[in-house]
Protein backbone atom coordinates (compact mmCIF):
# COMPACT_ATOMS: atom_id res chain seq x y z
CA UNK A 1 0.00 0.00 0.00
CA UNK A 2 1.47 3.13 -0.97
CA UNK A 3 -0.32 6.14 0.66
CA UNK A 4 0.57 9.55 -0.34
CA UNK A 5 -0.32 13.19 -0.59
CA UNK A 6 -1.45 15.22 -3.19
CA UNK A 7 2.11 16.51 -4.63
CA UNK A 8 3.60 14.47 -2.35
CA UNK A 9 6.67 12.13 -2.26
CA UNK A 10 8.04 9.88 -4.81
CA UNK A 11 6.65 6.04 -4.86
CA UNK A 12 8.07 3.11 -7.06
CA UNK A 13 4.78 1.59 -8.77
CA UNK A 14 4.90 -2.08 -10.33
CA UNK A 15 4.30 -2.46 -14.15
CA UNK A 16 4.18 1.40 -14.73
CA UNK A 17 3.03 0.81 -18.50
CA UNK A 18 -0.09 -0.78 -17.90
CA UNK A 19 -0.97 1.82 -14.68
CA UNK A 20 -0.43 4.52 -17.05
CA UNK A 21 -2.89 2.90 -19.36
CA UNK A 22 -5.17 2.15 -16.90
CA UNK A 23 -5.25 5.64 -15.90
CA UNK A 24 -6.16 7.13 -19.10
CA UNK A 25 -9.22 4.74 -19.48
CA UNK A 26 -10.37 6.11 -15.92
CA UNK A 27 -10.21 9.23 -17.35
CA UNK A 28 -12.30 9.03 -19.99
CA UNK A 29 -15.40 8.18 -18.06
CA UNK A 30 -13.94 11.44 -15.46
CA UNK A 31 -13.55 13.87 -17.73
CA UNK A 32 -17.37 13.82 -18.49
CA UNK A 33 -18.08 14.38 -14.86
CA UNK A 34 -14.79 16.83 -14.30
CA UNK A 35 -14.10 18.81 -16.96
CA UNK A 36 -10.54 19.36 -17.81
CA UNK A 37 -10.31 22.92 -15.98
CA UNK A 38 -7.43 22.18 -13.74
CA UNK A 39 -4.27 24.57 -13.19
CA UNK A 40 -2.14 21.58 -13.98
CA UNK A 41 -4.05 19.92 -16.92
CA UNK A 42 -1.83 19.92 -20.17
CA UNK A 43 -1.91 17.50 -22.24
CA UNK A 44 1.27 18.65 -24.25
CA UNK A 45 3.91 18.21 -21.13
CA UNK A 46 5.35 15.73 -19.41
CA UNK A 47 5.35 12.22 -20.41
CA UNK A 48 1.90 12.80 -21.63
CA UNK A 49 2.93 14.83 -24.62
CA UNK A 50 1.76 14.77 -28.55
CA UNK A 51 -1.19 13.00 -27.63
CA UNK A 52 -4.18 13.70 -25.16
CA UNK A 53 -6.03 11.03 -25.50
CA UNK A 54 -2.87 8.84 -23.16
CA UNK A 55 -3.60 12.20 -21.08
CA UNK A 56 -5.00 11.52 -16.99
CA UNK A 57 -4.75 14.21 -14.25
CA UNK A 58 -4.27 11.48 -11.47
CA UNK A 59 -0.30 10.39 -11.40
CA UNK A 60 2.51 11.90 -13.08
CA UNK A 61 5.31 9.42 -13.69
CA UNK A 62 9.14 9.29 -13.70
CA UNK A 63 10.51 6.26 -15.14
CA UNK A 64 9.45 3.30 -12.70
CA UNK A 65 8.67 6.24 -9.89
CA UNK A 66 4.91 7.88 -9.96
CA UNK A 67 3.79 11.24 -7.85
CA UNK A 68 0.10 12.15 -7.15
CA UNK A 69 -1.61 15.66 -8.42
CA UNK A 70 -4.45 17.37 -7.44
CA UNK A 71 -6.66 14.12 -7.15
CA UNK A 72 -7.78 12.71 -3.60
CA UNK A 73 -8.69 8.78 -3.29
CA UNK A 74 -7.72 5.54 -3.92
CA UNK A 75 -6.27 3.76 -7.39
CA UNK A 76 -6.37 -0.46 -7.03
CA UNK A 77 -5.09 -1.79 -10.16
CA UNK A 78 -3.77 -5.39 -9.87
CA UNK A 79 -1.08 -5.47 -7.21
CA UNK A 80 -0.60 -1.25 -7.13
CA UNK A 81 -2.42 -0.22 -3.79
CA UNK A 82 -2.44 3.59 -3.81
CA UNK A 83 -4.23 6.33 -1.62
CA UNK A 84 -3.98 9.93 -2.25
CA UNK A 85 -4.96 12.19 0.79
CA UNK A 86 -5.68 16.09 0.72
CA UNK A 87 -2.24 18.02 1.15
CA UNK A 88 -3.80 20.54 3.36
CA UNK A 89 -2.85 17.89 5.89
CA UNK A 90 0.61 17.34 5.11
CA UNK A 91 2.59 19.91 7.31
CA UNK A 92 0.53 18.53 10.54
CA UNK A 93 0.03 14.99 9.41
CA UNK A 94 3.25 13.49 8.40
CA UNK A 95 3.05 10.16 8.74
CA UNK A 96 -0.25 9.02 6.98
CA UNK A 97 0.48 5.45 7.11
CA UNK A 98 -0.95 5.42 10.43
CA UNK A 99 -4.33 4.58 11.79
CA UNK A 100 -5.04 7.87 13.97
CA UNK A 101 -3.74 10.21 11.47
CA UNK A 102 -6.06 7.99 8.77
CA UNK A 103 -8.90 8.08 10.93
CA UNK A 104 -8.67 11.56 11.09
CA UNK A 105 -8.30 12.37 7.48
CA UNK A 106 -11.48 10.29 7.12
CA UNK A 107 -13.83 11.93 8.87
CA UNK A 108 -12.47 15.13 7.06
CA UNK A 109 -13.06 13.91 3.85
CA UNK A 110 -17.18 12.40 4.70
CA UNK A 111 -17.28 15.67 6.55
CA UNK A 112 -16.56 17.77 3.41
CA UNK A 113 -18.28 15.24 0.87
CA UNK A 114 -21.92 16.22 3.44
CA UNK A 115 -22.05 19.66 2.58
CA UNK A 116 -20.49 18.91 -1.62
CA UNK A 117 -23.80 18.59 -4.20
CA UNK A 118 -20.74 17.63 -6.97
CA UNK A 119 -19.77 15.11 -5.37
CA UNK A 120 -22.64 13.60 -3.50
CA UNK A 121 -21.60 10.79 -1.43
CA UNK A 122 -24.55 8.59 -0.61
CA UNK A 123 -24.08 7.73 3.28
CA UNK A 124 -26.81 8.96 6.23
CA UNK A 125 -24.12 10.56 8.59
CA UNK A 126 -25.32 8.26 10.95
CA UNK A 127 -23.84 5.18 8.88
CA UNK A 128 -20.21 7.27 9.79
CA UNK A 129 -19.32 4.90 12.85
CA UNK A 130 -16.46 2.88 11.75
CA UNK A 131 -13.05 4.71 10.50
CA UNK A 132 -10.62 1.61 11.29
CA UNK A 133 -10.36 0.63 7.90
CA UNK A 134 -8.40 1.31 4.70
CA UNK A 135 -10.33 3.80 2.61
CA UNK A 136 -11.31 1.39 -0.14
CA UNK A 137 -12.42 -1.14 2.67
CA UNK A 138 -13.79 2.00 4.20
CA UNK A 139 -15.77 3.15 1.58
CA UNK A 140 -17.53 -0.35 0.50
CA UNK A 141 -18.59 -0.73 4.49
CA UNK A 142 -20.52 2.28 3.84
CA UNK A 143 -21.93 1.34 0.83
CA UNK A 144 -23.19 -2.19 2.02
CA UNK A 145 -24.51 -0.45 5.20
CA UNK A 146 -26.54 1.86 3.27
CA UNK A 147 -27.58 -0.28 0.42
CA UNK A 148 -28.68 -2.58 3.36
CA UNK A 149 -30.34 0.00 5.55
CA UNK A 150 -32.37 1.26 2.45
CA UNK A 151 -33.56 -2.09 1.68
CA UNK A 152 -34.41 -3.69 4.77
CA UNK A 153 -36.67 -0.58 5.38
CA UNK A 154 -38.51 -0.01 2.25
CA UNK A 155 -38.36 -3.08 -0.15
CA UNK A 156 -38.23 -1.93 -3.49
CA UNK A 157 -41.35 -3.39 -5.82
CA UNK A 158 -42.01 -2.02 -9.43
CA UNK A 159 -43.93 -2.17 -12.58
CA UNK A 160 -41.71 -3.53 -15.22
CA UNK A 161 -42.68 -4.32 -18.67
CA UNK A 162 -42.71 -7.73 -19.47
CA UNK A 163 -42.95 -9.49 -23.18
CA UNK A 164 -44.10 -13.18 -23.43
CA UNK A 165 -45.99 -15.56 -25.49
CA UNK A 166 -49.02 -16.96 -23.33
CA UNK A 167 -52.43 -19.30 -23.72
CA UNK A 168 -54.35 -16.35 -22.79
CA UNK A 169 -54.13 -13.13 -23.22
CA UNK A 170 -52.51 -10.56 -20.66
CA UNK A 171 -52.35 -6.73 -20.53
CA UNK A 172 -51.42 -5.87 -24.80
CA UNK A 173 -51.69 -7.90 -27.42
CA UNK A 174 -48.59 -7.49 -29.88
CA UNK A 175 -49.57 -8.41 -33.12
CA UNK A 176 -46.50 -7.51 -35.17
CA UNK A 177 -44.68 -10.46 -33.18
CA UNK A 178 -48.50 -12.57 -33.15
CA UNK A 179 -48.37 -12.49 -37.16
CA UNK A 180 -44.33 -13.44 -36.78
CA UNK A 181 -45.72 -16.64 -34.56
CA UNK A 182 -48.48 -17.89 -36.50
CA UNK A 183 -46.15 -17.79 -39.79
CA UNK A 184 -44.43 -20.64 -38.19
CA UNK A 185 -47.21 -22.45 -37.08
CA UNK A 186 -47.45 -21.58 -33.51
CA UNK A 187 -51.15 -19.47 -33.56
CA UNK A 188 -51.99 -21.37 -30.25
CA UNK A 189 -49.06 -18.95 -28.08
CA UNK A 190 -50.43 -15.25 -28.26
CA UNK A 191 -47.69 -12.94 -27.90
CA UNK A 192 -48.49 -10.35 -25.17
CA UNK A 193 -46.98 -7.09 -23.61
CA UNK A 194 -47.87 -6.31 -19.74
CA UNK A 195 -46.38 -4.84 -16.59
CA UNK A 196 -46.62 -6.72 -13.41
CA UNK A 197 -45.96 -4.96 -10.27
CA UNK A 198 -42.91 -7.23 -9.32
CA UNK A 199 -40.11 -7.12 -6.59
CA UNK A 200 -37.57 -9.20 -9.65
CA UNK A 201 -37.15 -5.66 -11.26
CA UNK A 202 -34.28 -3.78 -13.06
CA UNK A 203 -33.14 -1.93 -9.87
CA UNK A 204 -33.03 -5.25 -7.45
CA UNK A 205 -31.19 -6.88 -10.35
CA UNK A 206 -28.21 -4.08 -10.37
CA UNK A 207 -28.55 -3.68 -6.48
CA UNK A 208 -27.83 -7.69 -6.43
CA UNK A 209 -25.23 -7.41 -8.88
CA UNK A 210 -23.40 -4.53 -7.62
CA UNK A 211 -23.31 -6.31 -4.29
CA UNK A 212 -22.14 -9.25 -5.84
CA UNK A 213 -19.14 -7.15 -6.82
CA UNK A 214 -18.18 -5.39 -3.70
CA UNK A 215 -18.48 -9.02 -2.21
CA UNK A 216 -15.46 -10.06 -4.77
CA UNK A 217 -13.62 -7.75 -3.56
CA UNK A 218 -13.82 -6.38 0.57
CA UNK A 219 -11.62 -8.41 2.56
CA UNK A 220 -13.45 -7.48 5.91
CA UNK A 221 -15.79 -9.60 7.47
CA UNK A 222 -18.30 -7.31 8.92
CA UNK A 223 -18.68 -5.52 5.30
CA UNK A 224 -18.76 -9.31 4.03
CA UNK A 225 -21.67 -9.74 6.39
CA UNK A 226 -23.57 -6.94 5.60
CA UNK A 227 -23.11 -7.99 2.20
CA UNK A 228 -24.08 -11.73 1.86
CA UNK A 229 -27.53 -10.34 3.99
CA UNK A 230 -28.09 -7.79 0.85
CA UNK A 231 -28.13 -10.57 -1.34
CA UNK A 232 -30.14 -12.93 1.03
CA UNK A 233 -32.94 -9.88 0.99
CA UNK A 234 -32.58 -10.37 -2.83
CA UNK A 235 -32.83 -14.00 -3.12
CA UNK A 236 -36.05 -13.63 -5.04
CA UNK A 237 -34.28 -11.97 -7.49
CA UNK A 238 -32.45 -12.70 -10.75
CA UNK A 239 -28.58 -12.69 -10.71
CA UNK A 240 -27.66 -10.83 -14.38
CA UNK A 241 -24.73 -9.18 -15.39
CA UNK A 242 -26.08 -4.87 -15.30
CA UNK A 243 -24.91 -1.62 -16.82
CA UNK A 244 -24.82 1.66 -15.88
CA UNK A 245 -26.77 2.66 -19.18
CA UNK A 246 -29.76 0.50 -17.95
CA UNK A 247 -29.74 1.95 -14.74
CA UNK A 248 -29.64 5.34 -15.71
CA UNK A 249 -33.28 4.53 -16.88
CA UNK A 250 -35.18 3.72 -14.19
CA UNK A 251 -37.46 6.40 -12.71
CA UNK A 252 -38.12 6.10 -9.09
CA UNK A 253 -41.33 6.94 -7.59
CA UNK A 254 -41.31 9.62 -5.10
CA UNK A 255 -42.21 7.52 -2.00
CA UNK A 256 -39.33 5.76 -2.50
CA UNK A 257 -36.93 8.92 -2.46
CA UNK A 258 -34.41 6.90 -0.40
CA UNK A 259 -33.26 4.52 -3.18
CA UNK A 260 -32.01 7.66 -5.21
CA UNK A 261 -28.73 7.22 -2.87
CA UNK A 262 -28.65 3.17 -3.52
CA UNK A 263 -29.04 4.37 -7.11
CA UNK A 264 -25.76 6.75 -6.76
CA UNK A 265 -23.76 4.01 -5.34
CA UNK A 266 -24.44 1.61 -7.86
CA UNK A 267 -23.60 3.78 -10.80
CA UNK A 268 -19.97 5.13 -8.88
CA UNK A 269 -19.79 1.09 -8.46
CA UNK A 270 -20.51 0.62 -12.48
CA UNK A 271 -18.27 3.71 -13.43
CA UNK A 272 -15.37 2.34 -11.72
CA UNK A 273 -15.33 -1.24 -12.53
CA UNK A 274 -13.33 -2.90 -15.29
CA UNK A 275 -14.57 -6.29 -15.95
CA UNK A 276 -12.33 -9.24 -15.32
CA UNK A 277 -12.57 -12.64 -17.00
CA UNK A 278 -14.60 -13.99 -14.06
CA UNK A 279 -18.16 -12.68 -13.86
CA UNK A 280 -18.38 -10.91 -10.22
CA UNK A 281 -15.32 -9.98 -9.70
CA UNK A 282 -13.50 -6.55 -9.17
CA UNK A 283 -10.18 -6.68 -11.36
CA UNK A 284 -9.64 -2.57 -10.78
CA UNK A 285 -11.45 0.10 -8.67
CA UNK A 286 -10.57 3.71 -8.26
CA UNK A 287 -12.21 6.53 -7.02
CA UNK A 288 -10.64 10.02 -7.60
CA UNK A 289 -12.03 13.35 -6.39
CA UNK A 290 -10.42 16.60 -7.53
CA UNK A 291 -9.93 18.38 -4.45
CA UNK A 292 -10.22 22.18 -6.10
CA UNK A 293 -14.03 21.28 -6.82
CA UNK A 294 -14.46 19.38 -3.43
CA UNK A 295 -13.28 22.69 -1.39
CA UNK A 296 -15.35 25.32 -3.57
CA UNK A 297 -18.38 23.09 -3.08
CA UNK A 298 -18.15 22.53 0.41
CA UNK A 299 -17.39 26.27 1.16
CA UNK A 300 -20.37 26.55 -1.27
CA UNK A 301 -22.63 24.17 0.30
CA UNK A 302 -22.04 25.65 3.76
CA UNK A 303 -22.85 29.26 3.05
CA UNK A 304 -25.89 28.11 1.38
CA UNK A 305 -27.04 25.98 4.81
CA UNK A 306 -25.84 28.44 7.22
CA UNK A 307 -26.43 31.75 6.01
CA UNK A 308 -28.82 31.66 3.19
CA UNK A 309 -31.18 34.31 5.34
CA UNK A 310 -29.33 37.33 5.08
CA UNK A 311 -27.70 36.50 1.30
CA UNK A 312 -28.67 34.89 -1.84
CA UNK A 313 -26.21 32.16 -2.47
CA UNK A 314 -25.24 31.61 -6.43
CA UNK A 315 -22.77 29.17 -6.75
CA UNK A 316 -20.76 29.34 -10.72
CA UNK A 317 -22.63 32.61 -10.92
CA UNK A 318 -22.13 32.86 -15.08
CA UNK A 319 -24.45 35.74 -15.92
CA UNK A 320 -21.60 38.26 -17.52
CA UNK A 321 -18.89 38.89 -20.04
CA UNK A 322 -16.31 40.69 -20.61
CA UNK A 323 -16.93 41.83 -24.02
CA UNK A 324 -20.59 41.98 -25.42
CA UNK A 325 -22.00 41.63 -28.94
CA UNK A 326 -20.51 39.38 -29.42
CA UNK A 327 -20.59 37.85 -25.80
CA UNK A 328 -16.72 37.02 -25.16
CA UNK A 329 -15.13 36.16 -22.22
CA UNK A 330 -17.65 34.95 -20.17
CA UNK A 331 -17.28 35.48 -16.19
CA UNK A 332 -17.99 32.99 -14.13
CA UNK A 333 -18.01 33.35 -9.56
CA UNK A 334 -17.42 30.42 -7.42
CA UNK A 335 -19.90 32.11 -5.03
CA UNK A 336 -22.22 35.04 -5.74
CA UNK A 337 -23.87 36.65 -2.60
CA UNK A 338 -26.62 39.07 -2.45
CA UNK A 339 -27.63 40.58 0.32
CA UNK A 340 -31.34 40.29 0.92
CA UNK A 341 -31.85 43.75 2.80
CA UNK A 342 -29.47 46.08 1.19
CA UNK A 343 -29.06 43.94 -2.11
CA UNK A 344 -25.36 45.12 -1.86
CA UNK A 345 -23.23 41.59 -3.50
CA UNK A 346 -19.73 40.05 -2.72
CA UNK A 347 -17.88 37.99 -4.79
CA UNK A 348 -15.96 34.74 -3.48
CA UNK A 349 -13.43 32.98 -5.47
CA UNK A 350 -12.28 29.46 -3.74
CA UNK A 351 -8.65 28.91 -4.04
CA UNK A 352 -7.47 25.30 -3.24
CA UNK A 353 -3.92 26.82 -2.86
CA UNK A 354 -2.65 25.84 1.33
CA UNK A 355 -0.30 29.27 1.70
CA UNK A 356 2.69 28.28 3.60
CA UNK A 357 4.51 29.74 6.13
CA UNK A 358 2.59 33.18 5.96
CA UNK A 359 4.57 35.10 8.21
CA UNK A 360 7.66 34.28 5.54
CA UNK A 361 6.00 35.40 2.33
CA UNK A 362 6.31 39.20 0.51
CA UNK A 363 3.78 41.68 0.53
CA UNK A 364 1.47 39.62 -1.42
CA UNK A 365 0.28 37.12 1.07
CA UNK A 366 1.16 34.11 -1.10
CA UNK A 367 -1.52 35.59 -3.50
CA UNK A 368 -0.95 34.61 -6.86
CA UNK A 369 -0.82 37.90 -9.54
CA UNK A 370 -3.07 36.05 -11.72
CA UNK A 371 -5.51 35.64 -9.44
CA UNK A 372 -5.62 39.34 -8.46
CA UNK A 373 -6.25 40.26 -11.76
CA UNK A 374 -9.33 38.06 -12.36
CA UNK A 375 -10.75 39.36 -9.22
CA UNK A 376 -9.90 42.94 -10.47
CA UNK A 377 -11.96 42.01 -13.83
CA UNK A 378 -14.88 40.36 -11.95
CA UNK A 379 -15.23 43.15 -9.31
CA UNK A 380 -15.15 45.37 -12.35
CA UNK A 381 -17.39 43.63 -14.47
CA UNK A 382 -20.17 42.73 -11.36
CA UNK A 383 -20.36 46.44 -10.16
CA UNK A 384 -19.46 45.57 -6.58
CA UNK A 385 -16.07 46.64 -4.33
CA UNK A 386 -16.08 43.24 -2.02
CA UNK A 387 -14.59 40.42 -3.45
CA UNK A 388 -13.23 37.34 -0.55
CA UNK A 389 -10.58 35.02 -1.76
CA UNK A 390 -10.94 32.08 0.36
CA UNK A 391 -8.31 29.45 0.86
CA UNK A 392 -7.70 26.80 3.07
CA UNK A 393 -6.18 26.75 6.75
CA UNK A 394 -2.11 25.41 6.80
CA UNK A 395 -2.14 24.96 10.24
CA UNK A 396 -4.44 24.06 13.02
CA UNK A 397 -4.88 27.89 13.47
CA UNK A 398 -5.60 30.05 10.04
CA UNK A 399 -3.28 32.78 9.49
CA UNK A 400 -4.22 36.33 9.59
CA UNK A 401 -6.57 38.24 7.09
CA UNK A 402 -4.86 40.30 3.91
CA UNK A 403 -7.00 43.44 2.61
CA UNK A 404 -5.71 45.05 -0.75
CA UNK A 405 -7.25 48.26 -1.79
CA UNK A 406 -7.24 48.60 -5.17
CA UNK A 407 -8.05 52.21 -7.03
CA UNK A 408 -9.87 52.57 -10.10
CA UNK A 409 -7.91 55.38 -11.11
CA UNK A 410 -9.10 57.87 -8.46
CA UNK A 411 -8.61 57.71 -4.73
CA UNK A 412 -12.30 58.48 -4.17
CA UNK A 413 -13.20 54.23 -5.54
CA UNK A 414 -11.50 51.25 -4.32
CA UNK A 415 -12.44 47.08 -4.43
CA UNK A 416 -11.39 45.58 -1.55
CA UNK A 417 -9.67 42.53 -1.64
CA UNK A 418 -10.21 40.34 1.23
CA UNK A 419 -7.88 37.33 1.53
CA UNK A 420 -8.71 34.59 4.87
CA UNK A 421 -7.84 31.53 5.74
CA UNK A 422 -10.85 29.77 6.98
CA UNK A 423 -11.23 26.31 9.55
CA UNK A 424 -10.96 23.45 6.71
CA UNK A 425 -9.42 21.14 8.82
CA UNK A 426 -8.68 20.65 12.91
CA UNK A 427 -6.42 18.27 14.68
CA UNK A 428 -9.43 17.95 17.03
CA UNK A 429 -11.47 16.80 14.30
CA UNK A 430 -14.54 17.81 12.04
CA UNK A 431 -16.67 19.42 14.92
CA UNK A 432 -14.08 21.75 15.55
CA UNK A 433 -14.49 22.87 12.04
CA UNK A 434 -18.08 23.24 11.76
CA UNK A 435 -18.07 25.69 15.03
CA UNK A 436 -14.77 27.64 13.90
CA UNK A 437 -16.15 28.14 10.36
CA UNK A 438 -19.21 29.56 10.97
CA UNK A 439 -18.21 31.68 13.74
CA UNK A 440 -15.26 32.94 10.97
CA UNK A 441 -17.90 32.98 8.01
CA UNK A 442 -20.18 35.19 10.01
CA UNK A 443 -17.28 37.71 10.96
CA UNK A 444 -16.14 38.03 7.51
CA UNK A 445 -19.83 38.32 5.92
CA UNK A 446 -20.55 40.98 8.90
CA UNK A 447 -17.54 42.56 8.50
CA UNK A 448 -17.41 45.95 6.08
CA UNK A 449 -13.57 44.82 5.12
Amino acid sequence: MNTTFEYGRQFVVDNRKDLESYLCSLWKEYKEIWPAQHEDENPDSGSNSGSSSKYQPFLSFDGNFARARNYIGFIHFENSNIEIYPKVFQNELKEPETRKIKELMHRHLFYWFSYCRKVKFPFNQASLDRFDFELPELILYLFAKQICEVISLRPYSAYEEVQEALFTPRGRINFDRYAARMSCGNYHMIDCDYEPFIFDNLLNRTIKYCTRLMLSKTRVIETQRILNEIIFMLDEVDDRVCSVQQLQTIRIPSMYSDYEDVIQICCMILKNQVYSYQEYEFKNWSLLFPMEYIFEDFISGYIRKHFSNTFKVEPQKSDLYLHTSPNTFNLQHDILLTNKKTEEQIIIDTKYKPRWNLEKCDSKKGIAQTDMYQMISYAYRRGTDKVLLIYPNTSDKPADDSVFLIYKGTKDETIKIKAVDVPFWSLDGHLSVEKKLKAELRSILSDEF
